[in-house]
């Protein structure tokens, strides 16, 4: 009897914790379905020999994680492949796209193997790019280990905190290791001088900072590491973790080191690092330094009110969205809809697109037009507010028609009137008059008139209120 109830414990113990691992499994694969967003760690072991760098990923998955992931490949590589812990293939090809097919519901990792040819370059190598990009991943650490077989006389640089060398007969031997995605890479056959900070490592031949250690100490190190280095024989750089800057005189010199600081204290996709980029020259309000960043800063500038641009710093300012949100393109558009009033899908039409489509604020208010329900649409593009057109002018019960591909007429009260779409000029009885704006113009696709243009040629009173715009003659 007493081994009989001793067997009966030992049975139920098992079935409870089976319920439970299942359950856990449950919740971690919904978890990680519902965010779409899938945090790795990643490791890197890199071997260099006159000039071929061959590299092996390996990327430790959780639990939940089924879906393709597409992966962009530096530019430059080749030898591809993908094999997960049972050795088997994980890469496919589908439209063009590389994709990974990504574990299941088990926790496992992947290994991802690459090569890339390069060689120094007037006394040094500049690793930029040099790691592929997974969609619906974020990385939270990563683990570099270099081997060099034939650069032995020199040093490989990471911009991370973590460091380690070791020379060896026949090769040299670097780990480096940090939080957030990869760090650039540099070789040099210089020799530095270096000091730390907290949060800053400064490299150079000669070590004078001119009064800028209270600066340099003053950077939280909870925020993440910079690796600095100042030498004007290597061509300038800027990334997260490493900055090459030909003097520290300028003000650039903190205003880089504060800028990839704010970087590594917000998180995204790795597919959506820029993103992260705007939104540091948001709190900078600086514009990025180059390429789509850039570009989306001055589409946000040239199209917001300045009391908007204002309202929308200060909403990324916010302690609890610069350092604990992850930063996508639902949160911002989110962010300028709610600063503005209009829908933005500018971000949502902007990732992962090799086109860039210019940011126009789409309407979410009802018209009227004499009291009657339309089915009309206005945008706001660069600070000006259109209206769809000539579907707006017929609403008013104004005959108008399309003369020529790109050219309208109508008569209003013995007055004649000649639109060109996209020419920054209109025709009144016959008389040519110039326009700051466009009157007639695509957006987006569809046609607009200028609202200010409707409401001064045809004599209309056009009323925005909280819930309904109103159109009346």
């Amino acid at each position: 009897m007493k081994r009989f109830l001793i067997t009966l414990c030992l049975m139920m113990i098992l079935i409870s914790s089976s319920i439970l691992f299942f359950q856990w499994m449950g919740f971690t694969t919904e978890s990680a379905g519902e965010s779409g967003v899938v945090k790795v760690d990643q490791s890197y072991s890199i071997i260099h020999n006159e000039g071929i760098f061959m590299i092996e990923q390996t990327i430790q998955f959780p639990a939940g994680s089924s879906d393709p992931i597409t992966i962009q490949w530096p530019e430059g590589s080749e030898n591809f492949s993908c094999r997960d812990q049972g050795g088997k293939n994980c890469l496919t090809k589908e439209n063009g796209e590389f994709q990974i097919n990504a574990p299941k519901p088990v926790p496992q990792e992947i290994t991802i193997t690459y090569s890339i040819k390069q060689s120094p370059k007037s006394g040094y190598i500049l690793l930029g790019s040099w790691f592929p990009v997974l969609s619906d991943v974020s990385t939270t650490s990563t683990d570099i280990q270099l081997t060099e077989k034939s650069l032995r006389r020199g040093e490989w640089i990471a911009g991370y905190q973590s460091k380690s060398f070791k020379k060896l007969d026949y090769i040299d031997y670097y780990s480096f290791r940090g939080k957030g995605g990869p760090s650039a890479l540099l070789w040099t056959k210089d020799e530095w001088k270096e000091e730390e900070y907290s949060s800053v490592r400064v490299m150079s031949n000669d070590l004078n900072h001119s009064g800028l250690e209270e600066q340099l100490t003053s950077f939280d190190p909870d925020d993440g590491f910079v690796t600095v280095i100042i030498t004007k024989n290597i061509k300038p750089f800027l990334s997260s973790h490493l900055i090459i800057m030909s003097d520290e005189s300028s003000g650039e010199y903190m205003n880089n080191i504060r800028r990839s600081l704010l970087y590594q204290a917000m998180y995204s996709l790795d597919s959506e690092t820029w993103l992260r980029e705007l939104v540091v020259g948001l709190l900078l309000n600086e514009v990025p330094p180059t390429g789509k960043p850039a570009w989306a800063y001055k589409q946000l500038l040239d199209g917001l009110s300045l009391s908007d641009w204002e309202n929308l710093r200060q909403m990324v300012k916010d302690p609890t969205i610069a350092k604990d949100h992850t930063i996508d393109h639902a949160f911002l558009d989110d962010a300028v809809s709610r600063v503005t009033g209009y829908t933005s899908t500018f971000f949502e039409e902007n990732v992962n697109k090799d086109e860039n489509k210019p940011f126009i604020l789409k309407g979410n208010k009802p018209i009227l037009v004499n009291q009657e329900p339309t089915q009309l649409s206005y945008v706001s593009n660069k600070q000006n507010e259109f209206i769809q057109f000539p579907e707006a002018v017929k609403d008013l019960g104004i005959e108008m028609k399309e003369v020529e591909p790109g050219e309208y007429f109508t008569s209003l009260n013995g007055n004649t009137l000649r639109f060109y779409v996209n020419e920054d000029f209109f025709i009144y009885n016959e008389e040519i008059y110039g326009s700051l704006v466009k009157p007639v113009q695509t957006i987006g696709g569809p046609v607009y008139i200028d609202i200010h243009l409707l409401k001064k040629l045809f004599k209309v009173d056009v009323q925005e209120e909280d819930d309904v715009i109103r159109i009346s003659t």
